[in-house]
């Protein structure tokens, strides 16, 4: 009996109860290609950098050379861990010039939307790229209605919120949230 058949690659830690009866010797097998143990009651970690699913094979040995195995599957979750930074400064010192979420772990990175918002609600920049980051300027460049789109924004608070699918259960997932500009 595991002490939980689903944990977290942050904790992939699992306790097991061997509750064999008339049995005097034991084979763990983990299903992670670590070593297997004899011990009665082991406990285990679970790749912490590999979730998934581990087939987890007890054989019980008697006296009399009877055997008996057991099977559980012990499922390892990916985590979803990202910062979103509140405050930086594009002024040219090279020390925090972008905007730029942080993920660890637990997205998909080619499901992904940041988009950046003026005080009025209008984009002032875009991103699919979770590597790309934001540098304090609006617009690409482009000719828009004889107006050249693109410059510096000015200094004060903006609104961002990103969109991302979940890599375990392929949930979509909005936040929102704020960011100072200070040159």
């Amino acid at each position: 009996t595991p002490s939980s058949s689903t944990v977290s690659i942050l904790n992939p830690t699992v306790n097991f109860e061997n509750t064999s009866v008339n049995a005097t010797s034991y084979v763990w097998d983990f299903g992670d290609n670590s070593p297997t143990t004899t011990e009665e009651n082991p406990t285990h970690n679970f790749p912490s950098d590999e979730p998934g699913n581990y087939v987890v094979e007890l054989i019980a040995y008697s006296d009399l050379g009877c055997t008996d195995t057991a099977w559980i599957v012990i499922t390892v979750n990916e985590e979803l861990i990202f910062y979103v930074p509140n405050t930086f400064t594009p002024d040219e010192d090279d020390y925090n010039p972008v905007f730029k979420p942080v993920f660890t772990s637990g997205y998909d990175p080619y499901d992904f939307e940041l988009l950046i918002f003026n005080r009025w609600g209008e984009i002032v920049w875009e991103s699919h790229d979770p590597d790309a980051g934001w540098d304090g300027t609006y617009g690409d460049g482009s000719l828009n209605n004889n107006f050249l789109y693109d410059g510096e924004v000015q200094d004060g608070t903006y609104t961002w919120k990103i969109t991302f699918k979940t890599t375990m259960s392929d949930e979509r997932i909005q936040v929102v949230g704020h960011v100072n500009v200070i040159r």
